[in-house]
């Protein structure tokens, strides 16, 4: 058969991973359990794609998170006809027709294009670390939605000639003009239906003097449009559409001028983001910003971040917490794993931190081999509570608590290529590893020497045979206060990552004096005292090691 022919016929896994919105691997899982039909050139025949995609994809299979955000839905249409005949009656509310635009979005569209307008409290905050002067400053919104951050740029002393806005909904941008229009008289032709990342990119000059935006948090772009994206702005690994509206903004400023953003808490802490963490401390980083939960129908925290295009003078940046409001030094975040964020610490306990990281330790990224636990893609149907011929126990994350594992309450059926995704038997079979929980706001291992299997509210390490101490030794420095106090003040998260317990410090020169552990014992080791708030400090003498 010709090449051409051959390739009608077939598609490549990336190919295939890409249409079903899930990662190479869970294609190749496919393959091995049989629902795939792979080619003796590395790809997929599009029969068995095709035959995967209708009768099995969203149903047996967990391949995309559109089945959860397919469960409602609007009539955009007839929504947007409805607001642009609003926009042209007089004596609408300006100030709530952006609010009731939102709110007559489904949840589906929402999340398809990461929109959350924002509130005006929020928008105010950000214009503290500005200039007085403003009026003959250019202003531009990215990503303008329904004109918050334009209103705000307005009452804080922008002239309206130099204000600038884009946003790809029509709808958005028909009420940010009339909004503008209604609060100045003046009717902007600067306010623009245009994505601001593609006009980035043909961009012949810098021309913005501030930025401030919400860009979309996780908006489904294409792998492909995300790694071209990411290419052209020289985002690294940082390709979610929130990162790579800041790397693009940074193109369009000013020299000195200034960015400001409100973002997920992931760019925040989330190893994916270190590049465009890196690029802002790079910068001169004004402050750090911690506005809560501000969307009611998102479980994710928002901070924001506000820098000025210019090298970083090595000047304190302002960090404001939800309860008070601190200083940081740049090399302080720099220092971090990852150059993570985590502005809610302390100065004290930032150079805690600092002081653990001094000490002699190895890490865990180097030194084990990691796995997911089993992903069945349909608990319903394939666990149950009471043992059966031919299943396994299996453990969630509930059963563990710190070096305890509880009796199993579900059992799976034996055959692994019923499941989406399985890690590598030897893992499982291996004579010692850690499990631990995986979505936890705190470090919970249990040393494992039976070979357990368990889902995917539970993980596991592997120790390589060149890590100078026990798996069970290794447990008990995981689970103590020290490595718990550690974990939560740099990564602030709940969920326990396999990139965030590959960077800590593992000090296994403890057991070298240390036949037993002792929680007290290691802190004073390492040469910190627990303060009465549950924190460390450092010791004023240092008795442990060098």
């Amino acid at each position: 058969m010709p090449l051409d022919d051959l390739a009608v016929l077939s598609l490549t896994i990336a190919e295939a991973a890409d249409a079903l919105g899930v990662s190479t691997a869970s294609v190749r899982n496919w393959i091995k359990a049989g629902y795939l039909i792979s080619t003796e050139r590395g790809s997929i025949t599009r029969d068995s794609f095709d035959e995967f995609r209708k009768h099995v994809a969203g149903q047996e299979k967990l391949v995309t998170r559109a089945n959860k955000s397919q469960k409602d839905s609007h009539d955009h249409g007839a929504l947007s006809s409805r607001i642009r005949r609003l926009l042209t009656k007089e004596g609408f509310d300006c100030a709530l027709i952006g609010g009731q635009y939102q709110d007559s979005l489904s949840d589906a569209y929402r999340n398809q294009e990461g929109i959350y307008y924002t509130p005006e409290w929020i928008t105010e905050r950000f214009f503290t670390y500005l200039p007085a002067e403003r009026a003959g400053l250019r202003f531009c919104d990215p990503c303008c939605g329904s004109g918050n951050f334009i209103l705000a740029a307005v009452d804080q002393g922008f002239s309206p000639e130099n204000i600038f806005g884009f946003d790809i909904d029509p709808v958005a941008v028909a009420i940010t003009r009339r909004r503008l229009l209604a609060r100045t008289g003046y009717d902007s032709p600067h306010i623009q239906c245009a994505d601001f990342l593609e006009t980035s990119l043909q961009a012949k000059s810098c021309g913005f003097d501030v930025i401030f935006t919400n860009p979309p948090w996780g908006k489904k772009l294409s792998k492909a449009q995300k790694q071209a994206y990411a290419t052209q702005f020289s985002a690294g690994n940082s390709s979610d559409t929130c990162s790579l509206f800041f790397f693009a903004s940074l193109t369009r400023l000013q020299r000195t001028g200034y960015l400001g953003l409100l973002l997920p808490d992931a760019f925040f802490n989330v190893a994916t983001f270190a590049t465009a963490r890196r690029r802002a401390l790079s910068r001169d980083i004004k402050a750090l910003m911690d506005f809560g939960k501000p969307f009611p129908s998102l479980i994710t925290k928002a901070k924001g971040i506000v820098l000025q295009n210019q090298t970083n003078p090595h000047v304190p940046i302002i960090c404001e917490g939800l309860a008070d409001t601190t200083e940081r030094t740049p090399s302080s975040f720099q220092q971090n794993p990852k150059s993570i964020l985590n502005f809610s610490c302390s100065p004290d306990a930032a150079a805690v931190i600092a002081h653990l990281y001094a000490q002699d330790h190895l890490k865990l990224a180097d030194h084990a081999r990691f796995g997911l636990g089993i992903v069945t893609g349909n608990n319903k149907k394939y666990c149950v509570s009471l043992p059966q011929p031919g299943y396994l126990p299996v453990y969630k994350g509930a059963d563990l608590k710190p070096g305890i594992l509880r009796e199993p309450s579900l059992f799976i059926p034996a055959d692994f290529s019923l499941y989406h995704q399985v890690a590598p038997q030897e893992l499982y079979d291996a004579p010692e590893k850690l499990i631990y929980r995986f979505i936890s706001s705190r470090l919970v291992f249990h040393h494992d020497t039976t070979q357990s299997y368990f889902l995917n509210s539970v993980n596991m390490l592997v120790p390589k045979p060149d890590l100078p101490i026990t798996g069970q030794q290794l447990c008990q420095l995981l689970n103590s206060r020290v490595m718990n106090w550690l974990f939560q003040s740099i990564f602030e998260t709940h969920k326990v990552l396999r990139a965030d317990i590959g960077a800590l410090p593992i000090h296994t020169r403890y057991f070298e004096t240390h036949d037993g552990f002792d929680d007290d014992a290691y802190a004073n080791f390492l040469g910190i005292e627990e303060t009465d708030a549950g924190g460390y400090r450092i010791k004023e003498s240092r008795e442990g090691a060098s």
